[in-house]
C-alpha cells in the first residue's frame, strides 16, 4: 500500500455523484483529512472487525467486500469498481467493520474520514439525501440479493444478476460484467462451474452471446427476466 497527494484526485470527485452536489468548498473540506492509497492485487484494504473511521471511494481498479466463514467460504457482498463507495455503514455508525474490503486488481482507493463525512451531511442537505437514497439502494440490494440466493434456483440467479445489468425497458443491451466470473460466481452462491453452466445454456437458448473478456450482449431480456421471474 502507498500514498499520493489527494490534488489531482479533487477534479474527479467534483464531477461524480453524490460529491458533486457539495461545491468546491464543501468537497474541499470532505477531502482534507483524508488519503489517496494505491493497493497491490490482493491486498487487503479494511479488515473485518475493525473500528471503522473512515469510508472508502475507489477511484481505479475493483475491491471486493466479503464475509468469510471459519471454514474459509467467501460470500461477496458487493464489488466496488470505479466511483463506487463502500464501508460508509459502518463510518456513521461508529462500528466495526463487518466485511473484509480485498483489491481484486491494482486499483487507487481514496479514503474518507467518518467525522468529515457527518460534518459534509449536516452541512448540505442535499448531499445528506443522496446519502440516504444510497444507503437505502444498497440495503434493498442486499436484501434481494440474499432472497433470490435463499429462494432462486441457479438459472433465477444467474438471470436476475443479468437483466439487472441492462435498463428496466430494454429488449436488447451489450453490458460489461462488472468482475470476473468466480466473483460474480461467489455473489450468486454458486459454484463457477455451475455459473458457466447456465451462461453456457442462455447462450444456446439465444438469450446471451459473449462479447470480449467480460463482454455479453443480452439479446433476450424478456426472456431473461422471465428465467428471473421462475
Amino acid at each position: 500500500m502507498t500514498a499520493q497527494p489527494l490534488t489531482p484526485i479533487f477534479s474527479t470527485l467534483i464531477e461524480t455523484t453524490p460529491f458533486d452536489l457539495l461545491g468546491h468548498l464543501g468537497l474541499h473540506r470532505l477531502i482534507d483529512d483524508g488519503r489517496v492509497l494505491n493497493f497491490s492485487r490482493g491486498e487487503i484494504v479494511a479488515h473485518c472487525h475493525e473500528r471503522a473511521e473512515n469510508m472508502w471511494v475507489v477511484l481505479e481498479g475493483e475491491v471486493k467486500c466479503s464475509l468469510i466463514s471459519v471454514s474459509g467460504t467467501e460470500k461477496i457482498i458487493q464489488i466496488a469498481t470505479r466511483g463506487a463507495m463502500f464501508g460508509e455503514e459502518a463510518a456513521l455508525l461508529g462500528r466495526p467493520q463487518l466485511f473484509t474490503a480485498q483489491a481484486t486488481r491494482d486499483s487507487t482507493v481514496l479514503l474518507i474520514r467518518s467525522h468529515a463525512l457527518r460534518s459534509a451531511m449536516t452541512e448540505s442537505s442535499a448531499f445528506a439525501n443522496a446519502m440516504t437514497l444510497r444507503l437505502s439502494s444498497a440495503m434493498y440490494e442486499l436484501i434481494e440479493n440474499l432472497q433470490m440466493c435463499l429462494q432462486g434456483t441457479s438459472t433465477q440467479r444467474v438471470a436476475h444478476y443479468l437483466s439487472r445489468l441492462a435498463p428496466p425497458s430494454a429488449e436488447r443491451c451489450e453490458v460489461q460484467l462488472e468482475t470476473n466470473k468466480q466473483n460474480i460466481a461467489a455473489q450468486l452462491n454458486l459454484t463457477p462451474e455451475t455459473l458457466s453452466r447456465v451462461l453456457s445454456r442462455f447462450t444456446r437458448d439465444g438469450m446471451i452471446r459473449p462479447q470480449g473478456r467480460r463482454g455479453l450482449m443480452l439479446d433476450k431480456l424478456s426472456m431473461l427476466r422471465s428465467c428471473a421471474a421462475g
